[in-house]
Formats: structure tokens, C-alpha cells, sequence
């Protein structure tokens, strides 16, 4: 029974400078490349339940099936994200799921006061972290994506799989040009 969390996809860490951190994975396990979206402004982003105007710069990369999120947070916005680079920056935040249909997953489980977090991004992925639901501690993120921000996912995946270890840090925008690059 999985309850229908589905399977973790993702390890979320919060960190002071995402392209260095982005790098040093590389280095240490092989994983990347990392794709960065530079400044991504937050749609809808409530944290404790109060609307807040909220920042990040955003890594992702693969290390294997897994994929790895850096979280930067811009300015000094009051958020989950902030705390956490106070007390644990560079720490394991959260594990995240893909899930169909967030409200009736919370609905389903009773879950709506664990909610610490959520958010809608620009591109239509909206999320939910469940405060410390984890063993140990750990947020879990919930994420509801559309089809094109799976066959991102799916792409730079795709793209590590074959990556010769050059460029760990590369633009959100050059993804369709190394996935261009596989096709050849």
C-alpha cells in the first residue's frame, strides 16, 4: 500500500549559492548536468498560511534516477526556504513525489493541517511540502506537474545520461539544445 504518494523522485537541498553547489555535486558523485533557472518568481506562494513574495534560484540535475534540487533563496523573504539556510544550509530539506491530483491527495489523508508550504510556479507546477512528515524529519514535497514540465524532467535525465562530465552549470534555456544534441 503507497497510499498513492508515489515514488521519490527528488532530494531537495536549500543552499547559499546553487551554481557552486551544483558544481561540487558534479565533482563528488558525478551527478549533472545542472539546469538553472536564474530568478523564478513564486505564483501563489504561502508559507504558515500568509501570502508571500518570494524568489529562488533554481538547480536541477540527475545523479542517476534521482534527481537533485538546489534551492537558493533571493532576498530576505520569510519562508521555509530562508530558515532553512539558517539552520541547515546545504542539508538534505526535502524528498519530493509526482502526484495527480494534490488537493485530493491531502483530502484523502487528512492532511491539509500538515502543509507547511505551497506555491505555484510560472510554468503550472504547483506544490505542497508536508511540515517534518518524513521519518527523521524531512519535508515531503508533494509536486503536481503539467505534461511539459515532466518531459523536462524526463529530458534532463535524459541528457545526464549521456553528459561527459563538461559544463555542470548550464542555463534552464540550453536543455532543447542538448536534447537537440542526443537526437544527432
Amino acid at each position: 500500500m503507497n497510499g498513492g504518494f508515489g515514488a521519490v523522485m527528488q532530494h531537495g537541498y536549500i543552499v547559499t549559492n546553487a551554481a557552486a553547489a551544483a558544481v561540487e555535486w558534479a565533482q563528488r558523485v558525478g551527478a549533472g548536468p545542472f539546469y538553472v533557472i536564474d530568478r523564478m518568481p513564486m505564483d501563489q506562494y504561502f508559507y504558515r498560511g500568509v501570502r508571500t513574495e518570494l524568489e529562488l534560484r533554481l538547480a536541477f540535475g540527475y545523479w542517476e534516477g534521482l534527481q537533485i534540487e538546489l534551492i537558493e533563496p533571493l532576498g530576505s523573504a520569510d519562508s521555509l526556504y530562508s530558515r532553512a539556510l539558517r539552520d541547515a544550509p546545504g542539508k538534505l530539506n526535502h524528498c519530493a513525489t509526482v502526484v495527480s491530483d494534490i488537493d485530493r491527495l491531502l483530502a484523502q489523508h487528512g492532511l491539509h493541517d500538515r502543509v507547511i508550504q505551497s506555491g505555484k510556479m510560472p510554468s503550472g507546477l504547483k506544490f505542497v511540502y508536508l511540515d517534518e512528515y518524513l521519518p527523521g524529519g524531512l519535508h515531503l514535497e508533494l509536486i503536481e506537474a503539467n505534461e511539459g514540465m515532466l518531459a523536462g524532467f524526463a529530458g534532463m535525465q535524459a541528457v545526464s545520461r549521456q553528459w561527459d562530465g563538461q559544463d555542470a552549470v548550464r542555463p534552464i534555456t540550453r536543455l532543447q539544445e542538448d536534447l537537440a544534441g542526443l537526437r544527432q
